[in-house]
């Protein structure tokens, strides 16, 4: 597929006129569908129209353009860490160059990362710009929808500086400043994201505005996130207090628990999601089950790193992997969605991709606690919150007396089962906690540039301000 470059030329009323028929138009389960076609200046001349755009927006993250979090995240961080391995029937769009880390800046799998999280952003910042300059919109309309496209916003600014580091930050929709730009430090990025999450936290509510789907950001979804990117910044007592606004602030608001049963973890009527997307085009199948799930050979496979990591007992291992035997050879893929085919014609809808969830929350929390002093105990009681789920012995009962070090560990190994084949979790933890260089270095051609991808050519050619990662050509 052709890379979509962040700096194609188009107008804001071509954006919107794309965006509308190409994302607007599909239904967005059991939600009035976008509008087929709105001329650009009359976007944002109704709360209704604003609304069909932001729908719009969330259809697109996993719409049949958007490979990003259409199955690429799942699948190809996967690779690079060490969950997946690709088989002999993996030859499809370079993905094995992921896991033999021998990406090149021509590699096609980046442009389903850089490319459509920058349309993502372009049109977040648009629909910004829009939302701001209307003035038949209602106050209360204007600060939903600016809260919701700044999130998500904020989302794929998130992904895009932890796969590529420093990267242009664009924060309007005028192509001519945007086709200039050079590469923005990490830091402030992260600062644009905490300010656009912040908004969006002081402007949400608990309730969910897609009712009783959780397919749109809610309040809790915005703390959701903005724990892990404490996290992920190391400022563990913000980590902590966000991730606690989820657990205890969502008490009598919302339901949030961990499924008892493991298979309904990621069913649209999980308890456990805080936010899901929905396939457009009446698809019944997630991507990641799409990408995963067969009958014979899978195209790709849990690894032996990954599968020999469960603790006797654990259920995950039972329900969310699955084995094919061929031959005489067993083949174990991820098995967390159910469905690969099918469409609203042949059943129900019954599965979406799950973009935040509670037992994330609870380890972001452990793991906030276990980084701060006198907190061991508060830590080891969220630990076992998602162990005690799984089936598998209690921390508080086998290890009460364990040490900062071990309980750490404990905590990354318990991500490392908990979440792979999941938007790419554990190839983010294993950058993030400095752990990369030392689990990794027995994988093919590995060195320490890889943990970075580079930017695509085509984008590094288009602009001359920008200059490609350490390791890397042009």
């Amino acid at each position: 597929m052709k890379i979509n470059y962040i700096y194609r030329k188009i107008s804001i009323c071509t954006l919107f006129t794309v965006l509308i028929s190409v994302s607007g138009c599909k239904k967005f389960v059991e939600i009035d569908p976008p509008i087929d076609s709105i001329p650009a200046v009359q976007v944002f001349d109704t709360d209704a129209k604003a609304d069909a755009v932001i729908r719009g927006l969330y259809v697109d993250m996993v719409g049949s353009t958007n490979y990003a979090f259409g199955g690429a995240v799942s699948v190809g961080l996967g690779l690079s860490a060490d969950e997946l391995t690709a088989t002999t029937l993996t030859t499809l769009n370079s993905y094995p160059d992921l896991y033999n880390n021998s990406v090149s800046s021509s590699n096609l799998v980046l442009g389903y990362y850089w490319g459509p999280m920058y349309n993502m952003i372009y049109v977040a910042n648009a629909t910004i710009e829009g939302i701001n300059a209307s003035t038949q919109m209602s106050a209360a309309a204007k600060l939903q929808y600016l809260a919701e496209a700044k999130f998500i916003r904020a989302a794929n600014y998130f992904y895009l500086l932890n796969l590529f580091g420093d990267v242009p930050m664009p924060t309007t929709s005028n192509y001519k400043v945007n086709s200039l730009l050079p590469r923005t430090p990490v830091a402030d990025v992260y600062n644009l994201i905490l300010d656009d999450l912040k908004f969006a936290q002081a402007n949400l509510t608990p309730a969910y505005i897609s009712g009783a789907n959780r397919y749109r950001a809610n309040r809790y979804a915005v703390s959701a996130l903005l724990a892990r990117v404490y996290l992920y910044l190391q400022d563990y007592a913000d980590a902590e207090a966000m991730a606690t606004d989820v657990i205890d602030g969502a008490v009598g608001k919302v339901s949030y628990s961990l499924e008892t049963t493991l298979t309904n973890t990621f069913l649209l009527t999980s308890k456990e999601v805080i936010l899901q997307i929905v396939q457009p085009d009446k698809i019944l199948y997630t991507w990641e089950g799409y990408a995963f799930i067969s009958t014979g050979v899978p195209n790709y496979q849990i690894s032996d790193a990954l599968y020999t990591s469960f603790e006797t007992g654990d259920l995950r291992k039972t329900n969310w992997i699955k084995t094919n035997t061929v031959g005489a050879k067993a083949y174990n893929f991820p098995y967390k969605y159910k469905i690969n085919s099918g469409t609203t014609a042949t059943g129900p809808r019954t599965e979406a991709l799950v973009f935040l969830r509670l037992a994330e929350v609870y380890l972001i929390r452990a793991e906030a606690r276990a980084q701060q002093a006198g907190k061991l105990a508060a830590a080891i009681a969220d630990l076992d919150v998602v162990r005690n789920r799984a089936g598998i012995s209690l921390i508080a009962n086998t290890k009460p007396t364990i040490n900062q070090a071990d309980l750490l560990a404990a905590i990354a190994h318990e991500r490392f089962v908990e979440f792979f084949a999941e938007l790419g979790h554990r190839w983010l933890d294993l950058k993030r906690t400095g752990q990369a260089d030392i689990v990794l270095k027995n994988k093919p051609n590995w060195r320490p540039e890889a943990k970075l991808f580079p930017i695509p050519a085509g984008d590094i050619i288009a602009d001359p301000f920008l200059k490609q990662n350490p390791g890397y050509s042009n």
